[in-house]
C-alpha cells in the first residue's frame, strides 16, 4: 500500500511578535512538526466542540425511545411497508 500525501507551501504575514514565537518554536521543534502539530490540534477542537454541540441537542431533545426487540422489530415492519409500498 502506498500512502504518499501531497504537500502545499503557504506564506503567512504575521506580526514581528508572532514571528520571533514561531522561529523559536520551529527553533526547538522543527517547523514542520510545530505547524502540523498545531494544526491537527486545533482539528481536534473543532471536532471536539461539534460533537459537544450534537451531545447537548441530543441532552435537550428529552427522552428517547428505549431501544428493545420490540424497537427493531417496528423499524423492520415500517422499512418493508416503504420496500413492499415503492416496488
Amino acid at each position: 500500500m502506498n500512502l504518499s500525501l501531497t504537500m502545499q507551501t503557504i506564506s503567512i504575514n504575521l506580526p514581528d511578535t508572532l514571528g520571533d514565537f514561531v522561529r523559536q518554536q520551529s527553533a526547538e521543534h522543527g517547523i514542520d512538526d510545530y505547524f502540523e502539530t498545531m494544526l491537527r490540534e486545533r482539528q481536534r477542537e473543532q471536532a471536539r466542540t461539534r460533537l459537544e454541540a450534537e451531545l447537548i441537542k441530543g441532552i435537550e431533545s428529552g427522552f428517547g425511545e428505549p431501544i428493545t426487540p420490540e424497537y427493531w422489530a417496528k423499524k423492520r415492519e415500517k422499512l418493508q411497508q416503504h420496500l413492499d409500498h415503492n416496488e
